[in-house]
């Protein structure tokens, strides 16, 4: 292999750790309500226009509400945009979807259950299930030939 291949991936995986270091102390500043990451903290401050407000007055207060707010919405649009989905919402999705194979998972124990129930009786649920549409076939053909014999007592020859 070549050096400058050699060269070109070591900058390569250097800057991606570096990049997912930042994004994950970005993520733990929000998580953590802005707090945590003091630079992080200065440069939303100034990229937001606070660092002319005193930090006790009631201005600042709401302004830094409004700002995180905003920053908030347009962090998960950006992480949209980039198909990346935030961790909290992964995790209420994997809690969902575990809740949703044990649900399964209980259903099938009772489908198997009750299919053990009609081979015990010499049903074989399948030969049950047709038994049922054989007879509502049947039934749907006997109304039907009484239906015919009404219409036909009721008609002028």
């Amino acid at each position: 292999m070549d050096r400058q291949f050699l060269e070109f991936l070591g900058s390569f995986f250097l800057n991606a750790a570096k990049g997912q270091k930042q994004l994950e102390d970005m993520t733990r500043w929000i998580g953590d309500g802005f707090s945590g990451f003091d630079d992080l903290t200065r440069m939303f401050r100034k990229f937001y226009g606070m660092n002319a407000l005193p930090l006790a007055s009631p201005d600042y207060a709401r302004a830094w509400e409004k700002a995180s707010e905003n920053f908030k919405k347009s962090y998960h649009e950006w992480l949209n945009l980039m198909n990346v989905i935030p961790q909290s919402e992964y995790n209420a999705l994997k809690k969902k979807c575990e809740a949703l194979e044990e649900k399964v998972a209980t259903q099938d124990k009772t489908i198997q259950h009750l299919r053990d129930l009609l081979s015990e009786k010499g049903l074989p649920y399948a030969d049950a299930v047709k038994g049922f549409t054989e007879m509502m076939e049947q039934q749907g053909h006997q109304f039907q030939e009484l239906m015919d014999s009404v219409g036909k007592a009721f008609t002028k020859e």
